[in-house]
């Protein structure tokens, strides 16, 4: 008996407005084959498209997250945004990295799996998200 094993997270149902949709597949499609890039395309295949103004709470472009790295226990609360806008002095992070690509379309309360460069699995929890942009 494994008593560390978990079973994988199968990937979550994401929301995504027809704006974010369009700005994100550019550059999902700009990326190819990285990391990122399959990691962002899949989350807009798979995506849900809304109106930009959907009453629905879930991670967009401007939207203030909280989640907690599920391994480690430590809670992040950063804005997601385009990578030009990125700081992680000022709690920005970009939707390009392999958090933020994993975060976008995500509700509070969804566990999502993603892969960082050296193969590993991270797994995060959403805490919560701020859309009131």
């Amino acid at each position: 008996m494994l008593s560390n094993y978990s079973p994988p997270v199968r990937a979550p149902a994401v929301y995504v407005t027809q704006r974010d949709h369009e700005q994100l597949s550019h550059r999902a499609d700009a990326l190819g084959h990285t990391l990122v890039g399959q990691s962002l395309q899949s989350a807009l295949e798979r995506a849900i498209m809304t109106p930009d103004k959907s009453a629905r709470i879930f991670v967009r472009l401007g939207s203030v997250v909280a989640y907690e790295d599920l391994a480690t226990g430590a809670v992040r609360r950063l804005k997601l945004c385009l990578p030009e806008e990125a700081s992680l002095d000022d709690r920005r992070l970009s939707v390009l990295t392999p958090v933020g690509a994993a975060l976008i379309g995500a509700s509070a309360g969804q566990v999502f799996e993603y892969a960082v460069a050296d193969n590993r699995v991270r797994r995060l929890q959403v805490l919560e998200v701020d859309d009131d942009l």
